[in-house]
């Protein structure tokens, strides 16, 4: 099983929050999941959505708005501010990126930018965080420009966020588990995991850590 598919598919599940890179199978097909992390990427269009708010907050213009103290949405809110994480992929390559996450203008949703450096390379992840009383928390993440958005669900139990994803690879289904565990406020603990037996039994793949560095 080759790297580059399990590394796509934890990022496209929000593998560092809002997790990463949408890395390319060996025929060249973007891992297939069954929802996006997380994780980050940027078209022009999010590159612009950035700018705007990032010139609304510097140039004192009207401050997004957060959802109230007893919103459910809230809970996003563990991601926001500047994040920098580092982790180790089993067998060893390293990985590393740079996370910053803000309430939309109207305060519905999270939205997160991420650059992430892996194998030499940089990738960039964009992903939308919301939650609505009939699905829960969901997730839309875009992995490099010119990728195919992917959604999918996350279970928040206190301070642990789970994505489950999968992807197949010659008729074989490979499932992703990812979670993102915030020991504190400034530290967030990722890890994930891949099963080829339905879930019977998980192989640890990658593991990080994320500190916030910035409000």
């Amino acid at each position: 099983m080759r790297m580059e598919r399990l590394f796509a598919a934890a990022l496209a599940a929000g593998l560092f929050v809002v997790a990463s890179a949408a890395a390319q199978t060996s025929a060249g097909t973007p891992a297939n999941t069954a929802s996006p992390t997380s994780t980050v990427l940027q078209t022009s269009a999010t590159r612009q959505t950035s700018a705007t708010l990032q010139t609304n907050s510097s140039a004192g213009g009207a401050q997004p708005k957060q959802p109230q103290a007893d919103d459910p949405a809230k809970k996003l809110g563990a991601y926001v501010g500047k994040w920098e994480t580092e982790g180790v992929f089993a067998g060893g390559p390293k990985i590393s990126t740079n996370l910053e996450c803000r309430w939309s203008p109207q305060g519905v949703y999270l939205v997160c930018d991420q650059l992430v450096r892996m194998g030499g390379g940089d990738h960039h992840q964009f992903t939308v965080y919301s939650y609505n009383s009939k699905d829960g928390y969901s997730y839309t993440t875009l992995n490099d420009p010119g990728a195919k958005p992917s959604s999918g669900g996350i279970v928040i139990a206190g301070n642990l966020w789970t994505y489950d994803s999968s992807f197949e690879a010659n008729g074989k289904k490979t499932m992703v588990r990812t979670t993102n565990e915030f020991t504190d406020a400034k530290t967030e603990v990722f890890k994930v995991a891949t099963s080829d037996d339905g879930g019977a039994h998980w192989k640890p793949v990658l593991e990080g850590t994320a500190h916030k560095t910035g409000d």
